[in-house]
């Protein structure tokens, strides 16, 4: 594949696309810090390492459960933040 053809195919993409490649590439640097493999994050996930596979190479759309369990795993949280970054805590809901 030419350099052309590559960045014809990045910039195509809209922006939700992008911003699922940036969370799946987050999630991937973060099991390979921890030093996980796919089994290894699977087991603690309670998932199969065929759906941690698809989940790394953007086959599918997680669910949001499946993202729930495999950010845990990796000792992480989901978190809404605001455009200008700013984290919505969820207890402003309850008001």
């Amino acid at each position: 594949m030419t350099w052309s053809n590559y960045k014809k195919g990045i910039t195509s993409l809209d922006p939700t696309e992008l911003k699922t490649i940036e969370i799946v590439a987050q999630l991937v640097q973060r099991r390979i810090e921890l030093k996980l493999t796919q089994t290894d994050l699977a087991t603690k996930t309670g998932l199969k390492q065929a759906a941690i596979s698809r989940l790394e190479s953007e086959k599918a759309i997680p669910r949001l459960d499946t993202l729930e369990r495999v950010t845990r795993a990796l000792d992480l949280e989901l978190a809404l933040v605001k455009e200008d970054k700013t984290v919505y805590e969820i207890d402003k809901m309850s008001n």
